[in-house]
């Protein structure tokens, strides 16, 4: 049987029950069925077991929201929406920030210059090796402990190693 629309031989099946026309009637003007709220199955099971039209009623008007309930569940949810659409383009603006860092440390790990310097020999390989890992946790936001507080790693790249 289907609970989601009410059709004349549900009606039928509901008066063969013993539900009243009054209650049929507001079953119908509620649209108690089409929106769910009870089905013809369910109010046949009710009165099989003698409960009352009144508690049938009482059943159907306890589920029809009002529409003044309706209208602040709408505003519940276009504040929920806006809320979600919001946090959702601050993750979007995260991620690219993100990815513009990740590219401007890939771009500064890679420079040329400092490729030129180790080579030259002016930085050693393990100085560039923790340049390397100080950008990285640098970009990463993670905790630069090894380093002095003014992020300066101690690597002069004045001094010509041989």
């Amino acid at each position: 049987m289907n609970a989601f629309a009410v059709n004349p031989n549900d009606i039928i099946r509901l008066k063969k029950a013993g539900v009243s026309d009054g209650v049929i009637k507001e079953i119908v003007n509620m649209n108690a069925i089409s929106r769910a709220l009870i089905s013809v199955d369910e109010i046949v099971g009710m009165k099989e077991v003698d409960i009352g039209d009144e508690v049938i009623l009482a059943i159907v008007q306890q589920g029809n929201v009002s529409s003044i309930e309706l209208d602040q569940e709408d505003a519940k949810d276009r504040v929920l929406k806006r809320k979600i659409d919001r946090l959702e383009l601050r993750l979007d603006i995260q991620k690219k920030e993100m990815d513009l860092l990740v590219e401007y440390v890939s771009r500064l790990i890679t420079n040329p210059d400092l490729i030129r310097l180790v080579h030259e020999g002016k930085i050693a390989g393990e100085d560039y090796a923790e340049i390397v890992k100080y950008l990285k946790q640098y970009a990463r936001d993670e905790e630069t402990g090894d380093y002095s507080d003014n992020g300066d790693i101690n690597i002069d790249i004045n001094k010509v190693r041989r």
